[in-house]
C-alpha cells in the first residue's frame, strides 16, 4: 500500500478529525485478550512472547488480532540475540586473502544481517507503541463498557 499510513480512528476522534475524512463506522474491534504463544517459536522467542504479552496487556493495546504481528516481533528479537552471539564469537570483521595474495579485512555478514533485523524489530516495536515516540501517538480506551462521549458528535 503506497502513501501515508491511515490515521487510527481513535486518534481522528481525539484530534477532532481535522481532515474531515469519513470515519469508518464498521472498523473491526477485536477483543482484548492475550493470545496463546505459537508452539513453533524458539525458546528465546517464547520468553519474549511471555514478557511482551504481559506488558502489552497492561498497556491496553493487545488484542486477539495481534498474534501474527507479535509472533514476528518475537522472532525478530530471537534472531537479534542469535546474531549478536555470532558477532561476539566471530567479530565484526574477518581477514581473507585477495586474488593478488594481499590480506584484506572484510565485514562479517552477520553484522549486516543484524542491522537488517534491527530495522524490522524497530518497525514492530512502533506498531505496538513500544517506543517513546510511538507511545505518544497511541490512544488507549480505559473501559470498554463506557460509552464514548464523542461518539454522538463524530459518529
Amino acid at each position: 500500500m503506497a502513501g501515508r499510513r491511515p490515521t487510527p480512528t481513535e486518534l481522528k476522534l481525539v484530534r477532532g478529525n481535522p481532515g474531515k475524512r469519513a470515519i469508518n463506522k464498521k472498523e473491526p474491534k477485536p477483543a482484548r485478550r492475550i493470545p496463546s504463544a505459537p508452539a513453533h517459536l524458539t525458546n528465546e522467542a517464547q520468553v519474549a512472547w511471555g514478557r511482551l504479552t504481559v506488558l502489552l496487556d497492561r498497556m491496553g493495546v493487545l488484542t486477539e488480532a495481534d498474534s501474527f504481528a507479535l509472533e514476528r516481533l518475537c522472532d525478530c528479537y530471537a534472531e537479534i540475540l542469535a546474531l549478536r552471539e555470532i558477532v561476539d564469537e566471530q567479530g565484526r570483521t574477518y581477514e581473507t586473502t585477495s586474488t593478488q595474495g594481499e590480506l584484506v579485512l572484510k565485514a562479517n555478514p552477520a553484522v549486516a544481517m543484524l542491522a537488517d533485523v534491527d530495522r524490522r524489530f524497530k518497525s514492530y516495536l512502533v506498531e505496538f507503541g513500544l517506543t517513546p515516540a510511538a507511545r505518544s501517538k497511541v490512544q488507549v480506551k480505559t473501559n470498554d463498557d463506557e460509552e464514548d462521549p464523542l461518539a454522538e458528535h463524530f459518529g
